[in-house]
């Protein structure tokens, strides 16, 4: 008996027989021809590659899909095709361009400061072996299964798991790969064991033999006894009856006592992080930072790549972009703030360039922080519209449509919140951390000043403001930067009739097992509103 100690990607239990993917070798009798045939065969093999990843993503749904339009994107994406197209009239063979392409694209990935994006480099890998498959006319059949096994890899691309008839899969298990792959992702989506990184070539010999995949420990174990699997399901048990109650709530609509529908969203910095809110049942993404983009001097394409992969993290569900803003999270004056913003158009335009051309991929917004009044929302709307002219000359393809929304953080903003809808705001997001720091002048980082409530008569009577002019023009709006100080207050805006809330996915539980309990109709446990504000 051996035992493989990798990392734990999906939790369960397995017992089967291990089947191994092999993928064979590439690039074998390959013939060079001119340029211009060279050019038409990789089109062409683009063509029937789209075809088939769209076949797929019918059949598929959720992240699934996601993952199947990022590699189409990928496919169709500008700098890609140019990337290819030059090597090729530099006398290369197609399928070497795109061998080429492959490398570079998914070092530029792997090159980025983040795990989960790093792990999207297998998305363009997966996607390029595809191509090339098709160019070195290699079939590309799915497994053909008699009996439900442990699929083994050295790394799984998508298009594995795609492939394969789910009910035949019993857990995975690879030499290589990680947590936030999107293999990990969608082993944790269907319920699939899954243990990774167990070391390079590790799995060469299980294959044929019966093997204990432990999802929980995150070992493998070759020729099990009967204690190791009686041993294994009773921490598989354990574990469930630990996390059966905080799942069931995550599942679950947040619904008052007395029936209230109440919308709650997750706040989130990386597709990781969106991952982590859809598993703890975000209905939508509300704010997505991207602040670390600019500061990285990022290009428009890795923008747009990141864009997508949050769509892909969300599964279908809405995701909201706030656009950079340096400062926003610090105790920076936000006129400096603004002044910022005003002066550094050129990463603006490559942000809303980038997001105008991911608007394509799914449920995708944008909110723009910091804004006093309707002639700064003018302002960044006249970018929006050259940035479209740009796109539509190089005949890109956009989402001409896209809303644009309004974060409201500062009391200048509340005041005129109504002339920014009429300037063409689709929807409001009241940032009820910043508003209450610039409206009460409370201080929360070094201790000068006690932090003012959520929920203080000024702020209130601002937020009831805001939500009256929306409410007159039939335009949503909900509640973000909810932290966890600021829950108790949280049942005041719902009674004032605010029925959507945006925070991190960590206490995003917290908040709904608070408004489950309550009864609207009941009166409520603090103290009575102040029946001079306006409600929502």
């Amino acid at each position: 008996m051996a035992v493989l100690k990798g990392i734990k990607v999906s939790s369960g239990v397995a017992v089967g027989p291990v089947v191994r993917l092999d993928r064979g070798i590439v690039g074998l009798h390959r013939i060079v021809s001119d340029p211009f045939r060279e050019r038409a065969l990789y089109e062409a093999a683009i063509v029937l590659a789209k075809d088939e990843l769209r076949r797929l993503q019918q059949h598929s749904q959720g992240a699934d899909a996601d993952i199947l339009m990022f590699q189409i994107a990928l496919l169709e994406d500008e700098s890609f095709t140019n990337e290819i197209g030059d090597y090729i009239a530099a006398g290369a063979g197609s399928a070497a361009a795109v061998e080429r392409a492959e490398k570079i694209f998914a070092a530029r990935l792997n090159n980025v400061d983040n795990e989960y994006i790093r792990q999207r480099s297998v998305d363009v890998r997966d996607a390029c072996r595809r191509v090339v498959d098709i160019l070195d006319g290699r079939p590309r059949q799915k497994l053909q299964l008699t009996e439900p096994v442990i699929i083994a890899a050295d790394l799984f691309f998508p298009s594995d798991i795609f492939a394969i008839d789910r009910d035949m899969i019993l857990g995975l298990i690879a030499d290589g790969d990680s947590d936030t792959s999107h293999a990990a992702i969608m082993s944790r989506t269907m319920g699939i064991p899954a243990v990774f990184n167990l070391g390079k070539e590790a799995t060469i010999g299980l294959k044929g033999r019966e093997v204990l995949l432990d999802g929980l420990s995150g070992t493998v174990t070759s020729e099990p006894t009967p204690d190791d699997i009686v041993a294994a399901n009773h921490r598989l048990a354990l574990f469930e009856r630990k996390n059966r109650k905080q799942h069931a709530l995550a599942r679950k609509p947040c619904l008052t006592r007395d029936g209230t529908r109440v919308a709650l969203f997750a706040s989130a910095s990386t597709p990781e992080d969106i991952e982590n809110a859809m598993h703890a049942g975000a209905d939508a993404i509300g704010l997505v930072r991207t602040e670390q983009l600019l500061l990285d001097h990022a290009t428009e394409a890795q923008q747009y790549f990141r864009y997508i992969s949050c769509l892909a993290a969300a599964a279908g569900k809405t995701v909201a972009v706030r656009t950079g803003d340096v400062g926003a999270d610090d105790a920076a004056p936000w006129v400096e703030d603004v002044r910022r913003a005003a002066e550094n158009r050129r990463l603006l335009r490559t942000q809303i360039t980038a997001l105008l051309r991911a608007g394509t991929r799914g449920e995708l917004y944008v909110m723009l922080p910091m804004i006093t009044g309707p002639e700064e929302w003018d302002d960044v709307m006249q970018e929006v519209e050259h940035c479209k002219e740009h796109l539509e000359r190089r005949g890109v393809e956009f989402d001409k449509d896209l809303e644009f929304g309004c974060l409201i953080e500062i009391p200048a903003a509340a005041l005129v919140a109504d002339q920014i809808i009429d300037h063409g705001a689709k929807f409001l997001a009241i940032d009820i951390d910043d508003l209450v720091r610039y409206t009460l002048a409370a201080n929360n980082k070094d201790g000068s000043r006690r932090y003012g409530r959520a929920d203080a008569p000024a702020v209130r009577r601002l937020v009831n403001m805001v939500c009256r002019m929306a409410k007159d023009r039939n335009v949503p709006v909900f509640m973000c930067g909810v932290k966890t100080n600021a829950l108790p207050a949280m049942e005041t805006y719902l009674r004032d009739g605010i029925h959507a809330y945006c925070m991190e996915a960590a206490i995003l539980n917290d908040l709904k097992a608070k408004f489950m309990d309550l009864d609207l109709n009941q009166a409520p446990t603090q103290e009575e509103p102040d029946k001079t504000l306006p409600t929502a």
